[in-house]
């Protein structure tokens, strides 16, 4: 009966009485497999994809410990589907991706890892997960790991700290005093300032600042109806309000608006007292076709002024009356 083979690495095996005198020979070759097995090196160039050689009882590729591809480009090599490892260096300028036929893994430029196959459809790259406690360190380098040059390599808490300091001229702050704060620079020296805060009702009313952020409860404040002081003259001061209310105690003049803000719109309801038929006369600036309107008579009666501000001295404006 002939000689078979081992699955994984293909070593001859001897059938009892086979290849008299032949043992020394044999045994020779089949140590030398071995000697490839654990410790035999291939440093393979590539221009394409590759398969590894293999052979049974003879020298082949894909039985060597440790491989080193070479070659310009990305490329993938295909390994025997037998359960083996490998000890791979990618010396190519792209990604190296070892395949057993089933999965695949990458291998990036320039790393050495060990990669494992089952034999079947697994396949799998060799790396650490957790040091114990030991740091990254290049040989002869006293902080660790020397300067990253690519988006894929390890950077030392000592070369963060030192790059941020360097954009920062020396001069990045300490934390004290620095809690509720966020981190700034004007180009040159970076500091801690605190949040602008937010716009309050009066200054949306106002209209002036235009650095603090606004929010929606202090913009539904800014539209609360406002009451404005019933007067011969009302006086009407548009930095005090968007919405407004007046009772008309007698007959009365609506004064040209001041502060107004272009853009400005809103409404003022215009109540008669308990005695009613109070006339409303309007400031120069208040523009309406048609000339000021009739007001409605009754006692209590609600009619409601809405206003569009088109520039400081031209108060656009309509009435509804008596709304119902």
């Amino acid at each position: 009966m002939p000689s078979s083979y081992t699955t994984s690495l293909r070593f001859e095996l001897q059938f009892t009485g086979e290849n008299v005198n032949q043992w020394g020979d044999r045994l020779n070759a089949a140590l030398q497999r071995a000697d490839d097995a654990v410790a035999g090196w291939l440093t393979k160039p590539l221009s394409g994809p590759y398969t590894l050689a293999t052979a049974n009882g003879g020298a082949d590729e894909a039985r060597r410990a440790m491989l080193k591809f070479t070659g310009t480009g990305a490329f993938t090599v295909t390994i025997p589907a037998v359960s083996k490892r490998y000890d791979v260096w990618n010396a190519c300028t792209g990604v190296l991706t070892i395949s057993n036929g089933s999965a695949s893994v990458a291998v990036q430029p320039g790393e050495v890892v060990g990669v494992v196959t089952d034999g079947g459809a697994s396949i799998a790259r060799v790396q650490g997960t957790d040091f114990g406690g030991a740091i990254l360190a290049n040989v002869g380098q006293v902080n660790g790991l020397a300067a990253p040059t690519a988006n894929n390599q390890a950077a030392t808490k000592k070369y963060v700290d030192d790059t941020a300091f360097s954009a920062a001229a020396g001069n990045l702050p300490g934390q004290s005093g620095s809690a509720g704060k966020f981190l700034t620079t004007d180009g040159a020296t970076a500091s801690w300032v605190e949040l602008t805060p937010p716009a309050s009702s009066a200054d949306i009313l106002a209209g002036a600042n235009t650095t603090k952020p606004s929010t929606v409860g202090a913009e539904y404040s800014a539209l609360a109806e406002v009451t404005l002081i019933d007067a011969a003259t009302i006086a009407v001061d548009m930095s005090t309000f968007i919405n407004a209310k007046v009772t008309l105690g007698g007959n009365r003049v609506l004064g040209n608006p001041t502060n107004p803000k272009v853009g400005q719109s809103g409404f003022i309801r215009l109540i008669q007292d308990g005695s009613g038929s109070r006339t409303l006369s309007f400031g120069a600036n208040w523009k309406r076709q048609g000339g000021a309107p009739t007001l409605s008579v009754a006692a209590n009666a609600v009619d409601v002024l809405e206003y569009q501000v088109i520039t400081p001295t031209y108060v656009l404006y309509d009435v509804l009356v008596n709304p119902s």
